[in-house]
């Protein structure tokens, strides 16, 4: 009886290495958060965002995506598909499988849809091709738009307006803000009432630059900077790359100051390591909503994170570690998503304070005190 169990061990061994098994894609290194923008709004998804998988394909969530232009989607559990009935077309998509059907009909897509934290992502060729929505790709901005026929038509008739990073205004500019349909219904002019944010002034005042060549450059400083700081894991950090990828978005200082920062950097990795700190989490700069006060430039940041674990939870991230008394530190609960709205400030040493050299100016962007608000994401 042992022999016989040896060998069916032994052949089923054999066999798994004869045997090619199914490769999944998965999300790949870059985890800055990528914007979707549906119709001129948008998306806020309460968990899982895009990404883009090892394939190189842009992976979103089909619910979020396909409900935002009017489809009905269903999950089948005993086949594992995915269901989308949208206008006449009747969807479905197997999960780990490239082919799928179409009111009967096969078609295949270039990455096979799949399952990630609990949601099924496909490819956003899928938008494009099979409910025959407009896909834009804006690199700079590291976004994608998402438009339909329906709301195109909008466009060309002028009835609706778009910022440059195709967002729908209510009015171009109101209270000093450029006003978006989207941060209205999201309730952000409540939040921030109390400021006097100029961004019309600061905007519209610009000479001899484009301001959205500039905005996504800093936008892109912001995404770098917390696509390192909200993801951290204490059982793979690396110490040197960690400061490299900080220390590279953050503005230019004396050479006394960069080194007293590598150190606080230094000393929060291993704080990392001894609090056991596993987390997760995005930036996504609002950057429409710009102003400036003397040399620094504000922006809004909408930030989504959630920690996985950690023995302190009021600890977790550089921005809450070893506070100064103009920020807070208070316990927040595990396996969570959080998301809300804070301000942070870019800098730059140069003295023509030129837009290009403007980065991150400092730690504690995320709860500096009355300037924050987050919520735990339904």
């Amino acid at each position: 009886m042992k022999k016989t169990l040896t060998l069916l061990v032994a052949m089923a061994m054999l066999i798994s290495v004869i045997m090619p098994t199914a490769v999944k894609a998965i999300p790949g290194d870059d985890l800055r958060i990528i914007p979707v923008i549906v119709n001129g709004l948008k998306v806020r998804f309460p968990d899982t965002e895009p990404y883009i998988n090892t394939d190189g394909r842009t992976m979103v969530p089909v619910r979020f995506v396909s409900e935002k232009l009017g489809a009905e989607v269903l999950w089948e559990h005993d086949t594992q598909t995915a269901i989308v009935n949208y206008e006449e077309k009747s969807i479905r998509l197997p999960l780990d499988s490239k082919h799928i059907s179409v009111n009967g009909n096969e078609e295949e897509l270039d990455t096979a849809a799949e399952k990630h934290e609990g949601r099924t992502m496909v490819p956003l060729r899928f938008v494009s091709e099979v409910l025959g929505s407009q896909v834009k790709w804006d690199d700079d901005a590291h976004s994608v738009q998402i438009i339909d026929e329906a709301y195109q038509k909008k466009i060309d008739a002028g009835e609706v307006k778009l910022d440059p990073w195709g967002r729908e205004y209510v009015d171009e500019f109101y209270n000093g803000w450029m006003n978006l349909k989207d941060l209205e219904l999201y309730g952000f002019y409540e939040q921030f009432s109390w400021a006097s944010p100029e961004s019309e002034e600061f905007i519209t005042g610009i000479k001899g630059w484009t301001f959205k060549t500039f905005a996504d450059q800093w936008g892109e400083h912001i995404k770098d900077y917390y696509a390192a700081q909200l993801n951290v894991d204490y059982r793979t950090i690396d110490k040197s790359s960690f400061t490299q990828q900080l220390m590279k978005n953050m503005s230019g200082r004396s050479d006394y100051e960069m080194y007293q920062n590598e150190q606080i950097i230094s000393e929060y990795v291993d704080w990392v390591k001894e609090n056991k700190i596993i987390a997760k989490g995005y930036a996504d700069p609002e950057l429409s909503q710009v102003s400036k006060t003397d040399s620094i430039i504000s922006v809004p940041v909408y930030f989504k994170f959630k920690i996985i674990s950690a023995e302190d939870t009021s600890q977790v991230f550089l921005d809450n570690w070893k506070v100064s008394p103009a920020s807070d530190s208070f316990e927040l609960e595990k396996e969570v998503w959080y998301g809300g709205y804070a301000y942070l400030g870019l800098n730059t040493n140069a003295g023509n304070y030129k837009q290009e050299h403007y980065a991150v100016d400092r730690f504690e962007n995320m709860f500096t005190k009355l300037t924050y608000k987050y919520e735990i994401l339904q």
